[in-house]
């Protein structure tokens, strides 16, 4: 008489440790629902399923907002690299095998976030040639949305089905030692021409403090802003890591009595895109972002609008 062993495996599910990372990506049940194209019962069931294998909740609720628990925060980390590696996996395992094309947009404040996204595709999309855009948010937004760009990482809130949070980002003020700056005085400002969303939300500032302002100088690239910032025309609002990249000079502290707070980021892709590709491409920009010294992730912190 033999005597067979039973071997019970124990398995974590791809689609519910999804569930749980749009939630924290969106900030919310019913957000993470839109996203991922689910009724709000089954993102609850998803997550009601991972709070079995716990044995106690994922998400507690602290003065209203939904927040991880310690155990949920552990199981975040292990979710985020299992769906690394299954998105990895299924896009090399589906990717063309020749003549494939990936065009990717990004701000022109996030240009260093380009190599991250870069190497990571490459590993994840070997056979995809990739060829990349730098431009405004507004514009690149546009391109993606008419299918000139594939996939984007820009400053702004996501506004469609297609566009998801990656996080935010501090801003600064940089001004040149020579610009007028005093109490009571109108602020000369440097401002990215229309349409931009950094430029609505400085603006947007600016007003809710109710301080007096004017344009400086108004141009449409950051090449031309930086220049007339360092020429002492006025202050600009740019990402807080821009000072020593771009020899731009923090203005200091108390000089002007207010910050200019933090912009959201997203990632969007145009309609067509394959749902491997797009997936595969949202978690590198996760992984860039994630290395960007500023990032708040979404539900960690709240974002100004932009």
């Amino acid at each position: 008489m033999s005597t067979e062993r039973t071997i019970i495996s124990r398995n974590l599910d791809v689609n519910q440790l999804r569930t749980l990372t749009t939630i924290v990506e969106t900030g919310s049940f019913r957000r993470a629902a839109d996203v991922l194209a689910l009724t709000q019962p089954a993102v609850s069931y998803h997550i009601r399923r991972l709070e079995a294998v716990l044995r106690g909740p994922v998400f507690v609720r602290t003065r209203g907002r939904l927040e991880l628990s310690d155990a949920g925060e552990e199981l975040l980390f292990y979710a985020r690299k299992m769906l690394t590696v299954n998105d990895e996996a299924m896009a090399r395992l589906t990717a063309p095998r020749e003549g494939a094309r990936l065009t990717i947009g990004v701000s022109e404040q996030l240009e260093d976030v380009l190599q991250d996204l870069l190497v990571g595709l490459t590993r994840a999309l070997p056979r995809v040639t990739l060829t990349a855009r730098i431009g405004a948010s507004e514009q690149i937004a546009a391109r993606t949305a008419e299918q000139e760009t594939d996939i984007a990482v820009i400053i702004g809130r996501p506004r469609a089905e297609r566009s998801r949070p990656l996080g935010s980002l501090r801003l600064a003020w940089y001004a040149h030692e020579t610009a007028r700056l005093a109490a009571g005085r109108s602020i000369p400002m440097v401002l990215a021409a229309g349409p931009c969303n950094t430029r609505a939300h400085i603006v947007s500032t600016l007003d809710r403090q109710g301080v007096p302002w004017h344009v400086a100088y108004e141009g449409p690239d950051l090449a031309g802003l930086r220049a007339a910032t360092r020429a002492g025309l006025g202050v600009i609002g740019l990402l807080a890591n821009s000072g020593e990249k771009w020899n731009l000079t923090p203005v200091p502290g108390g000089m002007l009595p207010f910050r200019p707070g933090r912009v959201p980021v997203s990632f969007v892709h145009a309609p067509g895109t394959p749902a491997h590709v797009v997936e595969t491409a949202f978690s590198v920009a996760q992984a860039a972002l994630r290395q960007f010294p500023l990032v708040d992730e979404p539900g960690q912190a709240p974002s100004e609008a932009a």
